[in-house]
Parts: C-alpha cells; sequence; structure tokens
C-alpha cells in the first residue's frame, strides 16, 4: 500500500486508546515505531509501506519493558503512573523518573533500540 493508503487505514482503525503505529515495508526487511501523529505528519502520499498495526499505551509498554528488561518500572503514585528508566547517560549510569506518556515511552524505546526495532 501507498502511504496515503496506510493512513486512510489508520484512521479508519484508530481508536481513542490507540496512540502508537507500528509498520513495516512490503520487503518486511524494516520494522518501526512511532507516535500516529508522527508517522502521519512524516509519511510521504507515494511511501511503499507493507502494513501497519496500532498499538495501545499498554502495547507499548509491553515493547518497552521487552527491550529494556528489568531498566524500566512503572510506578503507581497519587500523581499519577510514573516510569523509572535506568540507562547509560554520558556520566554514567542514571535514572530518571518520567511520567507515563506516549512520548516518553517512544523516547525511551528508540534509546533502547538505537533507533533499529528489527534488532531488539
Amino acid at each position: 500500500m501507498r502511504g496515503q493508503e496506510a493512513i486512510e487505514a489508520l484512521n479508519k482503525r484508530r481508536t481513542e486508546k490507540d496512540c502508537f503505529v507500528k509498520w513495516w515495508r512490503k520487503e518486511e526487511d524494516f520494522l518501526d515505531y512511532d507516535l500516529i501523529d508522527r508517522f502521519v505528519e512524516n509519511t510521504r502520499g507515494n511511501e511503499e509501506i507493507g502494513g501497519i498495526d496500532l498499538l495501545t499505551m499498554d502495547d507499548m509498554w509491553n515493547e518497552v519493558r521487552r527491550v529494556s528488561g528489568s531498566r524500566v518500572t512503572l510506578l503507581h503514585g497519587r500523581d499519577g503512573d510514573r516510569v523509572e528508566w535506568t540507562h547509560k547517560g554520558k556520566t554514567g549510569v542514571q535514572v530518571n523518573k518520567c511520567a507515563f506518556t506516549p512520548e516518553t515511552l517512544m523516547e525511551i524505546f528508540d534509546v533502547e533500540t538505537k533507533g533499529n526495532a528489527v534488532d531488539s
């Protein structure tokens, strides 16, 4: 399917809970995850796309846990849910506590996979 067709399919299937898109090329040699809005913004109309799946926060949290293992923990508190993420930073091991948002999950996933979801 072309990029425009993928966007149309996404818009038809999208529910209130969907925040992410998992997509791949027709050759199935490339797999990526993105925020839905960013995917729509960056997809060219004539780009060749093999398929898409929509993911909720829970689905993406499972993907983040899969690639991060024990380096991520979901914390429940009175002020809302937070993610505790232990990772190697510029000055050594860092522990970040971030809001449990789609943007946070995407950032952690991108860093953990080094932008390559296929080999993760």
